[in-house]
């Protein structure tokens, strides 16, 4: 979400190589907004998760028409891992035109040479009429990791605006054979839409199953 949750990219949880995610930036699902035409934004973000792990994370995105393009990058220490994640979104509708906005993502995350995931999935969002401050995301798709192969990934997210600048963020995903995910956090908006995320999350993976996010957000 342009004002609300995240660019387009598929990158997945730095500590969990093999789980996938459709959203990118902090949050874990995904909308049907790209950043527009011609302007980029830059998402970076840290991670401290229960098992000790630490994660740095950083997903540029740039806009051609209706296409964004992005690359994800992100690094974590015990043991020192690196991913990369590009991915390619093409918005069919505008979510800040109509009620209904759908977009396409494709997108791949390697590491150490070594392709972890691949996806592909529909964004959909919807804004109720006369509801400006709800919105509800969808994501539904597949995704191949080398353990599990493809598999059906669902997501949904619900953004509602506390204020002018406060919205709170809910989310849960799911593969269908895998892990679930859920998280909950705030983001602050300030100008030009740039914004601030505070997020708490948890997850199946016993290791290193709750994590805290914080995240901001720049337009170019």
């Amino acid at each position: 979400m342009r004002a609300g949750l995240v660019v387009a990219s598929a990158v997945a949880i730095i500590a969990w190589p093999h789980q996938a995610q459709a959203g990118a930036g902090a949050y874990l699902v995904d909308d049907a907004s790209i950043t527009p035409a011609g302007h980029c934004q830059v998402q970076s973000w840290a991670q401290a998760f229960s098992g000790g792990q630490k994660a740095l994370n950083t997903l540029p995105a740039c806009s051609t028409g209706l296409v964004e393009w992005s690359l994800g990058v992100a690094g974590q220490n015990h043991p020192y891992q690196h991913q990369e994640s590009p991915a390619v979104k093409w918005m069919l509708r505008d979510p800040s035109a109509h009620p209904w906005g759908v977009a396409l993502n494709v997108g791949a995350t390697w590491s150490n040479g070594h392709v972890l995931s691949r996806n592909t999935y529909a964004a959909l969002t919807w804004t109720p009429e006369g509801q400006q401050d709800w919105a509800v995301n969808t994501d539904v798709g597949a995704f191949w990791s080398r353990d599990r192969h493809w598999q059906t990934l669902l997501g949904l997210g619900v953004k509602y605006k506390l204020t002018e600048h406060v919205a709170i963020v809910a989310e849960h995903i799911h593969p269908w054979v895998g892990q679930a995910t859920t998280q909950a956090g705030l983001r602050w908006t300030f100008r030009n839409n740039d914004s601030v995320d505070l997020i708490m999350g948890h997850g199946s993976v016993a290791a290193h199953d709750r994590w805290m996010t914080v995240g901001l957000n720049v337009g170019l």
